[in-house]
């Protein structure tokens, strides 16, 4: 029943038949996504860099309230607003907040794809895939930045400017940025430009987000390293979504209505 009601909500924005091709295909296709992400800084044009600039200036404005917004939420766990995003937090009856984590992500990914393949769903198989090349891009893009700068969780210090150069391995340094809201969001922003969700597509933003608000609110990252996270994971999802968006033009059979009319040519000889 959940695979069928994804499907009815997975509407593709590009409407033809369409077949599935080879399992070799889609592996291909998978590590081609992931890949374009990783090496996107070597193809960086002026729109991408503005872009990049934009998340850059938004995480430096944020972390001016990186100490503000952790002492209110540590001072006031009782407030409506803390009670609100219980369910999303550590210690709930349902680890809800593990959906914006691998452990949770990549095997829902594989039953979307094995259910699209089973079941010769093209949109299925395409969540599937998408939702798993936007983690394992979002994941690769973290590892590198664990590796050149760290930064103390929010939970271990009150200090918002611990930061260690070069990185570190110990996970209480892994604060910047915030994975969970960055897997979460990059498949979010995956299913809102791959698919038409119509009205339901606010609703893996909202999820996202919650996420992010409840890993604050359990002191596991800053507000700065919550929105640079939300930005990246948006990015990702869009890239990835483009990209199988533009296959699925390229292989879409001619339409009727831009078929070129035959020719006639009549040639006289004198």
């Amino acid at each position: 029943m959940r695979f069928l009601i994804a499907a009815a909500l997975l509407v593709p924005r590009l409407a033809f038949a369409q077949s599935l091709g080879p399992e070799k295909q889609d592996l291909k296709n998978f590590g081609g996504d992931a890949w374009s992400v990783w090496t996107s800084p070597a193809h960086i044009t002026w729109s991408s860099a503005g872009v990049t600039a934009g998340v850059a200036g938004v995480g430096f404005v944020t972390s001016l309230a990186d100490s503000s917004v952790w002492a209110w939420m540590s001072s006031h766990p009782n407030s409506i607003v803390m009670r609100v995003f219980g369910p999303i937090r550590e210690g709930w009856r349902f680890p809800l907040y593990e959906l914006g984590s691998g452990q949770y992500i990549l095997p829902l990914s594989g039953a979307l794809y094995l259910a699209g393949r089973l079941s010769h769903d093209v949109a299925l198989r395409d969540a599937g895939l998408g939702c798993a090349a936007g983690h394992l891009s979002s994941a690769g893009v973290r590892e590198v930045i664990y590796f050149s700068v760290s930064r103390e969780r929010p939970r271990d210090t009150e200090d918002p400017h611990r930061i260690s150069l070069p990185g570190r391995k110990d996970w209480s340094w892994h604060s910047f940025l915030s994975g969970h809201i960055a897997n979460s969001m990059s498949c979010a922003s995956f299913l809102g430009h791959r698919f038409a969700l119509g009205p339901f597509e606010p609703i893996p933003y909202l999820y996202s987000a919650a996420i992010g608000v409840g890993r604050m609110a359990d002191g596991r990252h800053w507000f700065s390293d919550t929105m640079t996270g939300a930005l990246v994971g948006l990015a990702i999802g869009k890239a990835v979504a483009d990209r199988q968006l533009g296959r699925l033009e390229r292989t879409a059979p001619p339409s009727p209505a831009h078929t070129p009319t035959p020719l006639i040519r009549l040639n006289f000889a004198f």
